[in-house]
Order: structure tokens, then sequence, then C-alpha cells
């Protein structure tokens, strides 16, 4: 009888190894820990994994494929630096080993994470009226480790490796994808990638990431972004796209020289292309002029009260903009406004939604905040809804 009870409690043992080895190690993980830069400093943080399932497959209502690879080169089709190719060597992943640091599933799991993390946060405060799914292209994704993180889009995400990306990377690329579509599937009137629809925009990255700077770790150190800073209106010459450039030479001045590396290609083809413009406002530093002012108020009024302001002030943008012959005093004849959101109606309705949300608490800080930046608030009168 003694043997039969080794042969049973052997025949246990194997059974509970063997079950441990079909699920793997990944059974065991269902968190990692995750680096990444935050003012300047290391941070770390412990990420849920509740994405992958048992099989080891990433299961989200917002992603069907990730592709992980290794960049090769890239290329610009007709020169045009929106029309970029990568070419790299794919990598297959592997969830059901241990995850680890800065690995491609380390990065891969990183990017899900923030992705869902970041939908849902707009998902909440837009009262789920953007519908990320009617994007079909941005639920196959790609994940490349490469020497041009600043070239990361919402359907590519580029690290360099060992390197330990802001989240904000990831908040600002889904708020591109939010922002079209409130502006495509709502109708909102920014009529493309103004400063208002960047500001906007941004003020949502540093809002959700909880800080003001913006791409640490992903854009080069002088090209980062800072809603701390004052961005003057109107817009000083160092945020038009001839300065983005230099910025962006200054950065990588080895690499620029050697016409083959890929910032060189990029930084060719677009110093080619937007000659024409290189006196034009750079869109998503010139963003920072909104943003920053967003921030300012934000750190005096608190996040929940601000970012709920924003939002109802975002949605109802043609309302207010259909108002302004009620709310905006025209200097002289020659002043035309343009058929597009502009700043005074982000003020106004700023000022409306405080008076109908926060009993106007907040009208003085919105208003002194306006001017620090240099907006002529003058031109803007509350209406008397009485």
């Amino acid at each position: 009888m003694r043997g039969v009870n080794y042969y049973i409690l052997f025949l246990w043992v194997a059974l509970v190894l063997s079950a441990t080895n079909i699920t793997g190690i990944f059974a065991q993980q269902r968190t990692l820990d995750v680096n990444f830069l935050k003012d300047g400093k290391l941070c770390n943080e412990t990420i849920l994994l509740d994405f992958i399932n048992e099989q080891g497959n990433i299961v989200s209502p917002y992603i069907e494929s990730v592709r992980f690879s290794i960049l090769d080169s890239t290329n610009y089709i007709d020169n045009n630096p929106d029309r970029k190719q990568v070419y790299s060597t794919p990598v297959k992943l592997d969830f059901k080993k241990e995850i680890e640091p800065y690995s491609p599933e380390y990065y891969t799991a990183y990017t899900v994470y923030n992705i869902n993390k970041t939908i849902e946060y707009y998902n909440s405060l837009f009262h789920n009226k953007i519908d990320f799914n009617s994007q079909k292209e941005y639920k196959n994704i790609e994940i490349t480790l490469g020497d041009i993180p600043f070239l990361t889009s919402p359907k590519t995400y580029i690290f360099e490796e060992n390197s330990n990306p802001s989240p904000s990377l990831f908040f600002h690329e889904i708020g591109h994808r939010a922002f079209w579509l409130l502006e495509d599937s709502l109708g909102i009137k920014f009529k493309g990638l103004s400063y208002v629809h960047m500001g906007l925009l941004e003020y949502f990255t540093v809002s959700l990431n909880n800080s003001p700077i913006v791409g640490e770790d992903a854009l080069p150190s002088k090209m980062i972004r800072n809603a701390s800073w004052i961005y003057g209106y109107p817009p000083a010459d160092s945020l038009n796209i001839e300065n983005m450039l230099k910025l962006l030479k200054d950065s990588y001045p080895h690499k620029i020289d050697d016409k083959e590396s890929n910032i060189a290609k990029y930084y060719n083809v677009a110093s080619n292309s937007y000659k024409d413009y290189y006196q034009r406002l750079d869109n998503h530093r010139g963003g920072m002029i909104i943003a920053g002012t967003l921030w300012r108020i934000r750190q005096k009024l608190g996040q929940n009260i601000v970012d709920k302001l924003v939002v109802e002030t975002t949605l109802n943008l043609n309302a207010y903009m259909n108002q302004r012959e009620q709310f905006y005093n025209i200097v002289g004849k020659t002043e035309n406004l343009p058929d597009k959101i502009e700043w005074y109606d982000i003020y106004y309705g700023l000022l409306q939604k405080d008076k109908e949300l926060n009993e106007s608490k907040g009208q003085k800080i919105i208003t002194e905040e306006f001017i620090r930046t240099g907006f002529n608030v003058d031109k803007v009168h509350i209406i008397d809804d009485k």
C-alpha cells in the first residue's frame, strides 16, 4: 500500500508540473514593473497584464494585432515627410515566458497598457462620444526598436533600445486619434491641425500624465515641450517650422552629416518639403500656447474641475463660434474672423461652462491666465442669459 501511495504522490506532482509547463511562467506573471521618465526623473510603475490571456495572446477591445520589429531603414514616398516607409526585421513575441526588462515583450506590454489606459480616459471624459473602434487602421499597431522615436505615430510606436519613454508619448498619439474623430465625426470646426486643435489635445496629454512635460526620452531634449513655460500669443518666431528643424539638426549633429542615417533622411526630406513654409507656426509646439494656459488654470482649480470644463467647452465649440457676433468685439472693419475655432471661442466657452458647472468660481483665474499668455480678453464679454 505504501508503494501505491508513493506512486499516487508522484503522479500528482507530475500532473502539477505538467500543468505548470502548459501555461508556463506567464501564468504566474500578472504584473510587470516598467520604467519611464517623468519630470526628469526615472520612475517605476507596476502595471497589470490583464490584457494578456493564458495562451499568451493580447486581448483588447482596441487592438487586434501587434507586430514587433527592429528598424533597418526608412524611405519617404515622393519625398514627402508625412509618407514614411519603415523597413524592419520582425521579432516573434512570446508572452508565455517571463518578461525581461527592455525586451520586445516589455515594450509591447508597456505600449498596449498605455493605449488602453488613454482610450478609457477619453471615453470616460467625453461620455463615449469618441468612437475609437471606428478607426480600423489603428487596431493593428506596430512597435519598432530604432533611432527615430520622434517619428512615432498613432500606428507605429518607435523606441530606442533600452529607453524609458514617458507615458506622455502614448497619451499624445491617442490624443491625435481623439481629436481627428472630434473633427471628422462630431464636426468640430478645427479645420485641420491648428494650434487650437493641438493645444486642446496636448492639455489632455499633460493632464492625464499629471505632468507639464511632453515627450521625455522620445523627443530630443531640445524639442521636449513643457506646459509650465509661458508660450506667448501672438506666437514668437521660435515656434515656427524653421526653428523646429534647427532644433532637430542641433540635436543630432553627427547623424545629420550621415546622409544614409534615418535621422538625416527625415531632416533632409522635411527641410526641402517645408522650405516654403519655414515661417509658419509649428503646430505641435504652437499648441502649447493653449495647453500651457489650460495647465496653469488646472494647477489652480484642480484636474477634475478643469478636465470637465475643457471637455464640455470642446464639445460645444461650434455653438460658441456661432455666437461670436454676440460676445466678440471686432476692432475696426478690417478684422476678419476665420471660419474655424479660435482662442476666443475657447475662452468664452470656458467662462460659460464655469458659470454653468462651477458657479463662476474660476472666472477670475481663467481670465488672469489667458491675459498672462497674451490674449486680448477685452474683446470678449459674457452674455447675460438671465
